[in-house]
């Protein structure tokens, strides 16, 4: 093999193997965007309530609130009752308020 056909060899193996790298490149962005639009939240929790207050009764302990869809869980402690109650989270419309209880 000639010094010429060497040189040209060597030189369609770089870019070769540069295409090869632009290739797996674009294929790995295009699975990194595929992963992250499966585990994004549709929205966050802030948008989903449209809520500005929300009514309690007088001298209670909040212990936690957690948005659920279209419903916030609100537990609390009221006279030393655990309490865990369901409010729209569009209209602040209690849903259900139930009391939780020791076995």
């Amino acid at each position: 093999m000639t010094d010429e056909a060497r040189v040209i060899i060597g030189k369609a193996r770089r870019s070769f193997g540069f295409s090869m790298s632009i290739l797996i490149l674009g294929f790995m962005a295009i699975v990194l965007a595929l992963v992250y639009r499966a585990t994004k939240d549709r929205e966050s929790a802030a948008d989903m309530v449209a809520l500005e207050e929300i009514a309690l009764p007088s001298s209670v302990e909040v212990r936690a609130m957690v948005p659920v869809n279209d419903v916030i869980a609100i537990t609390y402690v009221k006279e030393g009752r655990t309490i865990l109650r369901l409010v729209d989270g569009a209209s602040g419309e209690m849903i259900r308020e139930i009391v939780v209880v020791a076995e």
